[in-house]
C-alpha cells in the first residue's frame, strides 16, 4: 500500500555477506600481530595489507546495507520484510559487493603471493548514493550507527600505526592520515549536531551531505590505513576511456579496430557479420539453438536503427576485457552470468576505473549492456542502448523482447 517493495533479495545479500564481520575480525587479529611482533603495517606483505583492506571495504559495506534495512525496519515495524524502493536499491548497492571483497581477503589470508592492488584499482571509491528526493529519514537513521561503527575501526588502525616509525618516504604518513580521519569526523560531529526533532527538509539534506561525505571519507581512510603505500594514488574517479576508431556504416575494416574479429568489423547484412557478438560468449552457443533467440536477435538487428553505435559500444566493452580493466563474470564462477533479455550481454566486473560508452565505471561495479527494440515497436519510443548497473540477483525471467515470441 505504501509502494514498497519485497526485500527477500536484500535479504539474501544480507545472509550471504554476513561473514565479512568475521573477515574483518581476522584482519584485525592480524593487524594486532604486526604491531605486538614489532613490525607494522608498514612493513606488512602484500597478502597481509591486501587482507586488511579488503577485509575493511567488506566490512563497512555490509554495515551500511544492515543498518540501512534495519532503520527502516525500527522506523515502521509494520512492513517488516518490504522497503522503500530507494532504501533496497541503496542497500543492494552496498550489500551486492560485498561478496567479492570477502572472497579477496579470504585469497590474501591463504595466499602469500597474492597483491589485490594488481588486480584491482585501490583505493576504491565508496559505491554511489541512489538518488531519492527527499531521502528517507530512515536513510540518516542508518548512517549515523554505520559512520560510528566505521569511525571505531579508523580510530584503532590509527592507533597502531602511530605506534611504529614509518619509512623515511613516508614521514609525514601519519599526520596526513590523521588530518584525514579529523575531516571525516569534523562532517560526522556536524551532522549530530545538527540533528532536531523539529529538523525541516533543508536541514535533513543537509545532514545527510555531512554523514555522506563522512562515510566516503570513512571507506577511503580505512583502505589506506590498511595499505598506506597508496596514500598517494588517486584513482578515485575513472580518468581512462577505452578508444576505439570511428566506425564506416558502409565499410568497416579491422585496422581501425583494437584487436582482429572485433563486433564491428562488419554490419548486419554484410558477409561475415556475427549476430551473436552482443550475448555473452560463456552462454552463446545455449541461444544459438533456441528458435525463439534466433528470431529475437534477428529482430533486434533489423530494427537498430545505427547498429554501428551498437557495435562501437561492444567494441569498447571488449577492448576494456582484454586491457583487464573489466571481465566477464563467467570468468569468475561457471554459472550462469548474463542479462535477462535479448541479446543475453554477458555482466561485466570492473577492475579498473574505465569511461564506457560516456559512462564513469568505478571499481567492482557490474553492468550488462542493453540492447532493445521492444520499445520502438509497442510505442514508437527510442531505441534502446545502454548500461545497466548492477549488483544482479538470479532470475527465473527470460525476455525475448519481442511480444510474438513470448517470454
Amino acid at each position: 500500500m505504501h509502494g514498497e517493495v519485497g526485500a527477500a533479495t536484500v535479504e539474501a545479500y544480507r545472509r550471504a555477506g554476513a561473514a565479512a564481520y568475521s573477515d574483518q575480525a581476522d584482519a584485525e587479529r592480524v593487524r594486532s600481530e604486526l604491531v605486538l611482533s614489532g613490525h607494522s603495517i608498514w612493513t606488512a606483505p602484500p597478502h597481509q595489507a591486501s587482507q586488511l583492506l579488503c577485509a575493511w571495504n567488506a566490512f563497512a559495506l555490509q554495515t551500511l546495507g544492515d543498518e540501512l534495512v534495519e532503520a527502516d525496519y525500527r522506523a515502521d515495524p509494520r512492513t517488516v520484510g518490504y522497503l522503500p524502493k530507494v532504501t533496497a536499491e541503496q542497500a543492494a548497492a552496498f550489500l551486492g559487493e560485498v561478496e567479492h571483497w570477502s572472497a579477496r581477503a579470504r585469497r590474501a589470508a591463504c595466499d602469500q603471493t597474492y597483491d589485490v592492488t594488481t588486480e584491482i584499482s585501490v583505493p576504491a571509491p565508496l559505491p554511489g548514493w541512489v538518488k531519492a528526493e527527499p531521502c528517507p529519514r530512515a536513510h540518516l537513521d542508518a548512517m549515523r550507527p554505520a559512520a560510528q561503527a566505521m569511525r571505531g575501526r579508523i580510530e584503532a588502525a590509527l592507533d597502531d600505526i602511530s605506534k611504529a616509525e614509518p619509512p623515511p618516504d613516508k614521514a609525514d604518513a601519519p599526520d596526513r592520515l590523521s588530518g584525514m580521519a579529523a575531516e571525516a569526523n569534523t562532517a560526522i560531529d556536524f551532522a549530530e549536531a545538527l540533528r532536531s526533532p523539529d529538523a525541516g527538509p533543508e536541514l535533513h539534506e543537509r545532514m545527510e551531505e555531512s554523514l555522506r561525505r563522512g562515510i566516503a571519507a570513512y571507506y577511503r581512510l580505512g583502505q589506506l590505513l590498511a595499505a598506506p603505500m597508496l596514500l598517494d594514488r588517486v584513482m578515485i574517479v575513472p580518468l581512462d576511456r577505452i578508444t576505439i576508431a570511428p566506425v564506416n556504416p558502409h565499410t568497416v575494416s579491422h585496422a581501425g579496430l583494437p584487436f582482429p574479429g572485433q563486433p564491428g568489423s562488419t554490419l548486419p547484412a554484410q558477409p561475415g557479420f556475427d549476430p551473436w557478438c552482443l550475448t555473452d560468449p560463456v552462454n552463446r552457443s545455449l541461444w544459438q539453438y533456441d528458435p525463439a533467440a534466433r528470431q529475437a536477435i534477428d529482430l533486434l538487428w533489423r530494427h537498430d536503427p545505427d547498429p554501428a553505435a551498437t557495435l562501437r559500444i561492444q567494441a569498447e566493452i571488449d577492448a576494456a576485457v582484454t586491457g583487464r580493466r573489466l571481465v566477464v563474470s563467467g570468468t569468475i564462477r561457471p554459472t550462469a552470468n548474463y542479462f535477462y533479455r535479448c541479446p543475453w550481454s554477458a555482466i561485466y566486473l570492473v577492475y579498473r576505473p574505465v569511461v564506457i560508452a560516456g559512462q564513469s565505471l568505478t571499481p567492482i561495479q557490474q553492468f550488462a549492456f542493453d540492447v532493445s527494440a521492444e520499445p520502438m515497436m509497442e510505442g514508437g519510443r527510442e531505441f534502446v542502448r545502454h548500461l545497466v548497473i548492477g549488483p544482479f540477483h538470479a532470475s527465473s525471467q527470460v525476455d525475448y523482447g519481442d511480444r510474438a515470441s513470448g517470454e
